[in-house]
C-alpha cells in the first residue's frame, strides 16, 4: 500500500470516527476523557468535533482519490489533530486517558504531516522548510 492509499484509508477511518462521535457523543467522550465527559456540554463538544472530523476526513479522502490537492487536506487534518493534542496535553486537571488521547493525536498529526509532505513532493509541489 502506497502513501496515497494509506492516507485515503486513514481519511475514511476519520469519517467513521467523526460519525461515531456525532451518533454516540457520551460514549466516545467517556472513552476518551473519562466520566467527566458525561455532561450535556461535553456531549455537544464531542458532536462538534465529530462533525469536524467527518468533514475533514471526507474532504481529504475525496481530494486524495482525485489526486489533486490531497496533500493540502491532509495537512489540515494534521493541524486539527495538532490543536487537539495541544489542548489535551496543556489543559490542567484532565484525567490520564485524556492525556493519552492527546499523545495519540500528536502522533497522528506528525504522521499525517509527513505523508502530506511526501505526497506534495511527489506531485511536484515545492515544500518550504523554513
Amino acid at each position: 500500500m502506497d502513501n496515497r492509499q494509506r492516507a485515503i484509508y486513514l481519511s475514511r477511518v476519520r469519517v467513521g470516527i467523526g460519525l461515531t462521535m456525532l451518533a454516540m457523543p457520551r460514549t466516545v467522550g467517556r472513552a476518551l476523557a473519562g466520566r467527566g465527559a458525561d455532561s450535556p456540554a461535553a456531549a455537544t463538544l464531542c458532536r462538534g468535533m465529530g462533525g469536524r472530523d467527518a468533514v475533514l476526513g471526507a474532504g481529504a479522502a475525496i481530494a486524495l482519490a482525485e489526486r489533486d490537492t490531497g496533500h493540502n487536506w491532509l495537512s489540515m487534518t494534521a493541524l486539527a489533530d495538532g490543536i487537539d493534542a495541544a489542548v489535551l496535553l496543556l489543559t490542567p486537571r484532565l484525567p490520564l486517558r485524556a492525556r493519552l488521547t492527546g499523545v495519540v493525536a500528536a502522533a497522528l498529526a506528525v504522521a499525517q504531516l509527513a505523508v502530506a509532505k511526501e505526497l506534495a513532493e511527489g506531485a511536484g509541489v515545492t515544500v518550504d522548510q523554513r
